[in-house]
């Protein structure tokens, strides 16, 4: 059996700035990083064991990482293909300034980059496949207990992944919103690949 834990990020100085986030690598506010002790202190204190802990390299998810290891007293490691969706020119750029620079399209399409007016960014097919060979690296870990730290798009992705949920035009379909500190507890049977979704909070 494999157990995975899946934890967004605290609030980040990006939102208290109210800029587009992505792959804007926005540090923790102190909120954020209050938020983060809150969480890991309540793992703690409800005896959660984890062999890994694995986390976005982006430092608002790092950090969340490095609290926890702490707490828990795990090791953690950082990965590349768990950061936070390619938004392309939109990261950084305050939202008031973002639709006059780069306008939404009427139609996007799940193969065209998110950002067509700039060209730029992950396409939904390219943030499903990623989700999709993230969860795959983690699987093939084997059998364990996983805390996964990450970011709102992306474990939205990985979760759709995990329901069977194909990406869709206009980013139609399924979205699962997770606030800071949220996390979803699962568990995956590789011999039969089934996914049980025990908990979201």
């Amino acid at each position: 059996m494999i157990h995975i834990t899946f934890v967004r990020h605290g609030r980040s100085q990006a939102d208290d700035l109210r800029v587009h986030e992505g792959r804007f690598d926005s540090p923790l506010t102190e909120v954020g990083i209050q938020q983060a002790e809150n969480r890991a202190k309540q793992f703690a204190e409800e005896g959660r064991k984890y062999d890994a802990i694995l986390s976005s390299s982006m430092q608002r998810a790092r950090h969340v990482g490095e609290i926890f290891s702490t707490h828990l007293n795990v090791p953690m490691t950082t990965h590349d293909e768990l950061m936070e969706r390619d938004n392309g020119p939109l990261q950084g750029l305050p939202f008031s300034e973002s639709q006059h620079k780069y306008p939404m399209a009427d139609f996007v399409n799940p193969y065209q980059p998110c950002v067509v007016s700039a060209n730029e960014g992950e396409s939904g097919v390219e943030l499903f496949a990623r989700a999709s060979l993230a969860l795959q690296s983690i699987i093939r870990r084997g059998r364990g207990r996983y805390l996964v730290v990450s970011h709102g798009r992306f474990m939205s992705a990985m979760f759709n992944v995990i329901c069977g949920n194909q990406p869709r035009a206009n980013e139609a379909g399924v979205q699962f919103a997770f606030h800071d500190l949220g996390y979803f507890d699962t568990t995956y049977r590789p011999d039969l690949d089934v996914w049980v979704i025990q908990s979201v909070r």
